[in-house]
């Protein structure tokens, strides 16, 4: 990967298909913003719905931090509209853990003083559900 801090859609899913360690092995510090930078989340709604991708897990927390940093850093209406569609493209894939990520989203969305940093951007309902 030449930029981590700007992915490209293929990196992203060679970086997930090939590790093997993906919570030790991520190619920069605060990976998952350079995810969230970089806007790629057709990509990583594929990848944490796809039993058979070694970052399954991962992929699952990064689409828990795009929504938990977006509500934390003070979402603005504007970008409640993209956080809201990033959601319901979800409903194209029927996993388990995407749409248990959706009903928090829309959850969080709905009453964002329930927001929690370690469930939402510290992998705590990714590691919870383990």
């Amino acid at each position: 990967m030449k930029t981590p801090w700007s992915p490209s859609p293929d990196d992203v899913r060679d970086w997930a298909q090939s590790t093997t360690s993906p919570w030790s092995e991520e190619p920069c510090e605060d990976w998952p913003l350079a995810l969230t930078w970089a806007q790629h989340e057709k990509a990583y709604l594929e990848l944490a719905s796809d039993n058979s991708c070694p970052a399954r897990r991962y992929m699952l927390f990064v689409l828990y931090f795009i929504v938990g940093y977006a509500v934390h850093s003070g979402l603005k209406s504007s970008q409640q509209a993209i956080i809201e569609g990033f959601i319901s493209h979800g409903d194209q894939y029927p996993h388990p853990d995407i749409l248990k990520w959706q009903q928090r989203s829309i959850e969080l969305l709905n009453n964002s003083k329930a927001f929690d940093y370690d469930q939402w951007c510290g992998g705590g309902y990714v590691r919870h559900a383990a």
